[in-house]
């Protein structure tokens, strides 16, 4: 069965309810209903069902993950559930059904065994990618499928280039050896570079290269996404990039 790879743009609406990205007078359940307009417009053009969408709350912060099975999706009918996981697995068994996440200029790092007809997915900002969390996406499909290395299949979505900056060294960079060339100081000003960091780490898990594939497009200057940095007051000010897309991956029914 074929995996289906999601990655919604600004054409289909924020991917959240958070009060920051709407009108102020639009109250929780208006931004819930303008929620599920945006999902059922991004259905409708990948074919998916808008409620069968899942999303981890990744409160753990440990590596934990969850299997969104037939009987999760029976017990969680509209989505959009409660999960404290860090990360999603899904299988072959489950068509039809969506794990991924909201995010703007962070990656969603999703592995596949092609061969299990498995899938794991997980949000990896920079403190979770300091912590290991690309790793331990690979590990979850070790643990609970018994996947080998060199089966392990890695598509990486949308995320900020290397013209995201700090005005000095982030707190979130703990690991120093990871981040030492993927940080570079220019005139007081420090570059991060995300998707270095993460071919890094994908090499130390055995992960082969040429099993991974980034989308490239770059959400701080791409007008499709939005941007966490491009709309802050400490990046380019630009309003019209504040809000949420959505990245992840389905299994298409037969």
């Amino acid at each position: 069965m074929e995996i289906k790879y999601v990655e919604s743009t600004r054409d289909f609406g924020v991917m959240s309810t958070s009060s920051r990205f709407y009108p102020e007078d639009y109250d929780f359940k208006r931004r819930q209903d303008e929620f599920f307009k945006h999902r059922k417009k991004l259905g409708e053009y990948y074919g998916f069902d808008p409620f069968k969408i899942y999303m981890a709350d990744q409160e753990n912060k440990n590596g934990s993950y969850l299997e969104i099975t037939n009987d999760y999706v029976r017990a969680n009918p509209k989505g959009w559930s409660s999960i404290p996981e860090d990360i999603l697995i899904i299988t072959d068994k489950v068509p039809g059904v969506v794990i991924g996440h909201s995010v703007a200029d962070c990656p969603v790092v999703m592995i596949s065994d092609y061969k299990k007809g498995v899938s794991a997915v997980g949000h990896c900002s920079c403190e979770f990618i300091d912590k290991k969390l690309p790793i331990m996406i690979a590990d979850a499909l070790v643990d609970a499928y018994s996947s080998k290395d060199e089966d392990l299949h890695v598509y990486v979505s949308a995320c900020a280039g290397d013209n995201w900056t700090y005005n000095n060294v982030p707190r979130w960079a703990k690991d120093y050896d990871l981040w030492k060339d993927c940080i570079v100081e220019e005139n007081g000003i420090f570059k991060i570079d995300i998707r270095k960091a993460l071919k890094k780490q994908f090499k130390k898990r055995n992960i082969q290269e040429e099993n991974v594939v980034f989308n490239l497009d770059n959400t701080i200057t791409d007008s499709r996404y939005y941007s966490n940095f491009a709309s802050s007051p400490m990046g380019l000010n630009d309003k019209d990039k504040l809000g949420r897309h959505y990245a992840g991956l389905f299994y298409e029914k037969k």
